[in-house]
């Protein structure tokens, strides 16, 4: 059966017509609509869209697709994705789709299916949908049984409401510079800052699907002129950084220093546990991926919390936090999923958690990030060679090529696990290559307990085997 998701969903490159499912077209996006009012059989969802060009078209088409199928749709217009997540349960909604591509390059579109709970959609619940996409086994409904469509216009006012009810501060004395990216969240961030009187800057705060002031993904190439802009300011700044439908969210000092994501998990669980009004709770776990830092364990084993480890991807994370009842999930892109919201990545409650720290605390990002100690942490993408999924024979011979180098490097390997991708933990760190599931791209990250340039030069090492193998350019 051909699987139309990836680890986050559906994402392809838009095309107005195509007989391959490799792009993603307004035909499929109607197949997808009928696929899941099937799978209802009917009920009622609601969608919401970023600032992507070619939303619009697939938007409609989805829609079509589910009145089809008897469905009542509620149209968010263009929201973040953690507000689509927050609205289902506000909504009463039996499902909820996202059209966005996240981070991608503006040529990308995609949707991601959710449960009311602001769970993303089951790999089994994705499953089922691709079963009944390809097998084209529709509802069948009469004339007078077809759904409607009601738009909802106050949707970034109540998720903004749910976040100033629940976090209190008085940001007055904080200097913000925020970077939306032209994204989604262009709007729904800066009224949530000035709704706790923060001093405010924006760069990139015209919504633009074209993504003309930098591209989507906040990464440190794309994130250099917010850092410059921070690093001349004369102001103790605090810069925030979202990408093009605002579910990851990237954070930089007064120095205008990217802080590393998985630090500032490590940060943000500390917080929470030093809180003695969460003592009490039965949940002092949070649940990361499999290519996070170690540094987690190491900071919050001591303090009595449990880290838990699951594959890449916020849907994975969010399962196991409500499987086991965590408090936080965290991800090395910047996602955050905070269960006493919802589970979604919700970058806005995010920002306001980490901003009323610093206020409760009187220190400033900086100050607060050098509790967290730094890993000699790296990670890296190299293009595929073709864009396939990876057999089992591929990982077959990744580990046998891996084992090879690290032996040959006098390395003991104590591990392999093979989760996500192949992790080889070592006497002294730890690597991981997977296939990315999102983008066309080997991903290889790991660390050292030594240096830096130990972790870049086995990245390098590795991806020259990967070349020899034949999988990357």
């Amino acid at each position: 059966m051909n699987n139309i998701f990836g680890t986050s969903g559906i994402r392809r490159v838009f095309q107005n017509y195509s007989e391959s499912d490799l792009m993603f077209t307004p035909q499929m996006a109607l197949e997808v609509g009928l696929a899941l009012g099937s799978y209802l059989n009917g009920g009622s969802v609601v969608i919401g869209k970023d600032i992507r060009t070619s939303a619009l078209p697939i938007e409609y088409a989805l829609i079509s697709g589910l009145v089809s199928t008897g469905c009542m749709v509620k149209t968010l217009g263009i929201v973040t994705t953690p507000t689509l997540a927050m609205s289902l349960r506000v909504l009463k909604a039996d499902a909820g789709v996202m059209i966005t591509a996240s981070h991608n390059t503006p040529e990308y579109i995609g949707l991601k299916l959710w449960n009311p709970s602001g769970l993303g959609f089951s790999p089994d619940q994705e499953m089922e949908i691709a079963r009944i996409y390809n097998e084209k086994q529709f509802l069948n409904i009469n004339w007078d049984e077809v759904g409607k469509v009601t738009p909802i216009n106050d949707i970034n006012d109540i998720h903004i409401s749910n976040i100033t009810n629940q976090i209190n501060f008085d940001g007055s004395n904080l200097n913000v510079i925020v970077d939306p990216g032209n994204g989604a969240g262009c709007e729904i961030v800066t009224n949530l800052l000035t709704k706790y009187g923060c001093k405010l800057v924006s760069l990139n705060a015209q919504m633009d699907g074209r993504f003309p002031g930098r591209l989507s993904e906040p990464n440190e190439e794309n994130l250099r002129q917010i850092s410059a802009f921070i690093n001349i300011s004369t102001q103790e700044d605090i810069g925030i950084a979202l990408d093009g439908d605002a579910d990851r969210v990237i954070f930089l000092d007064e120095s205008g220093e990217i802080v590393d994501p998985i630090r500032l998990l490590a940060l943000l669980a500390k917080q929470y546990i030093s809180n003695k009004n969460n003592l009490s709770k039965n949940n002092m776990k949070i649940v990361t991926p499999i290519n996070s830092s170690n540094l987690l364990e190491d900071v919050l084993t001591p303090l009595g919390c449990e880290v838990i480890r699951t594959e890449v991807g916020d849907i994975k994370v969010a399962i196991a936090l409500k499987e086991h009842g965590g408090f936080l999930g965290g991800e090395t892109s910047g996602t955050y999923i905070w269960p006493e919201f919802h589970y979604g990545p919700d970058s806005i409650v995010t920002i306001a958690k980490l901003l009323q720290i610093i206020v409760t605390t009187g220190k400033t990002l900086k100050q607060l990030m050098k509790e967290i100690p730094k890993y000699p942490y790296f990670q890296t993408k190299y293009r595929l060679k073709k864009d396939i999924p990876f057999s089992k024979e591929i990982n077959q011979k990744i580990i046998e090529t891996i084992t090879d180098l690290l032996e040959g490097l006098g390395k003991k390997i104590e591990n392999i696990n093979q989760m996500d991708g192949c992790r080889f933990d070592y006497n002294d760190g730890w690597i991981l290559i997977r296939r990315s599931g999102t983008s066309p791209y080997l991903r290889i990250s790991g660390e050292s307990s030594k240096t830096m340039e130990e972790t870049q030069e086995l990245n390098k090492l590795a991806a020259e085997k990967m070349k020899e193998l034949k999988i990357i350019l």
